[in-house]
């Protein structure tokens, strides 16, 4: 790949490089240390989105705080697919650097911190081979069965957390509710979207509908707040909850329900408590990515080696359905009694898809 193709790309890297250094590191002899790299490719809603993004960048801070020694670190927000192939090549192609004089090996990693980049790295790996020094951990990429799969990758179940937002759903009387993916073709939200399903017709009966929708049918879908917001329009009246699992798309939705509240559609936050942004959300399934990633760098940083993949349902304690703090107190009471039976309707949908 000709990397002089993406100029402005090569700019980005170099301020990343140069952020990175902490101000008060005392001038060392390169020949003698060389400190670990991390290369972070966020999802293109970038930092700031007050959910995902954010939260990877405090699990990052939670392992900082814990040694003493520094990391170099590259915080990069692609523009699209293109650029993450751009840079997981360019990282690939970075790999092969001299030992120090006491023969440490420059260590890497390079985190791929969104669901659709997995295949991307997986396509470009070809004959590099990866270990404890030269790592890539991908997001919530589902297993590809292949037992010698270099790159290390995991993901959530939310299919318990879901039902559990589909029984909320009942609960509070709704009707009519639509499930909306941000990108009807990514398999890594189906079964959010099934848990929600079977919850809901489990307490309303069988000949109950949700409707399921898309924003779009690629990773694009995750990043359209304008375009949602102005399907909202056409939303209102026909259905009385969205469960949307549409990333940076949501804050449309959100938007929406702020200046028309007496719209009356209920709504769910996602990957953290997004309870604050609309009186509307009843409740929000919170993934713990930044303990995740805390957990996987504490593991890397002292070359402690981890499965090749991860797979994290309610159990764990890495995801959860939690209900908003406004609402009442019976409402939670009634939630939580359930929450035992989603975990094990989880595992049942689990061994139903193998």
């Amino acid at each position: 790949m000709n990397l002089l193709r993406k100029p402005l790309l090569w700019i980005l890297l170099g301020m990343a490089v140069l952020c990175s250094c902490s101000e008060d590191e005392p001038e060392q002899d390169d020949t003698k240390h060389i400190m670990p790299e991390m290369m972070v490719i966020f999802s293109p809603d970038g930092l700031g989105d007050g959910c995902y993004n954010d939260q990877i960048l405090r699990g990052i801070e939670l392992m900082l705080n814990e040694h003493e020694q520094d990391v170099n670190i590259m915080f990069i927000t692609p523009n699209d697919l293109e650029d993450v192939a751009f840079l997981t090549q360019y990282w690939l192609e970075t790999l092969d650097e001299p030992s120090d004089e006491e023969g440490n090996i420059p260590r890497k990693l390079l985190i791929l911190a969104s669901s659709e980049y997995a295949d991307i790295a997986r396509g470009l790996l070809g004959d590099t081979q990866l270990d404890i020094n030269r790592s890539i951990l991908a997001f919530e990429a589902q297993d590809n069965g292949d037992e010698t799969e270099q790159i290390r990758t995991f993901d959530f179940s939310m299919y318990g957390a879901s039902w559990l937002a589909g029984r909320t759903a009942q609960l509070l009387g709704c009707q009519k509710p639509l499930v909306l993916l941000g990108n009807g073709d990514n398999a890594t939200t189906f079964d959010g979207r099934d848990g929600f399903v079977d919850g809901f017709k489990l307490a309303a009966g069988e000949n109950a509908t949700v409707d399921v929708g898309a924003i779009a049918m690629d990773w694009r879908g995750y990043g359209m707040p304008t375009e949602t917001y102005q399907k909202m329009y056409e939303y209102d009246g026909k259905y009385d909850f969205i469960y949307s699992i549409s990333g940076g798309s949501n804050m449309g939705i959100y938007r929406y329900l702020r200046e028309f509240p007496e719209c009356g559609i209920y709504t769910a936050g996602m990957d953290i408590d997004q309870s604050p942004y609309s009186t509307l959300i009843v409740g929000s399934m919170v993934k713990r990515i930044d303990l995740v990633l805390h957990d996987y760098l504490l593991n890397w940083y002292n070359k402690v080696e981890v499965p090749r993949y991860q797979h994290f349902g309610m159990e764990s304690g890495y995801i959860d359905w939690q209900i908003a703090d406004r609402y009442s107190k019976e409402l939670k009471e009634q939630v939580d009694a359930l929450r035992q039976e989603a975990i094990k309707k989880e595992k049942e949908h689990a061994n139903d898809q193998k």
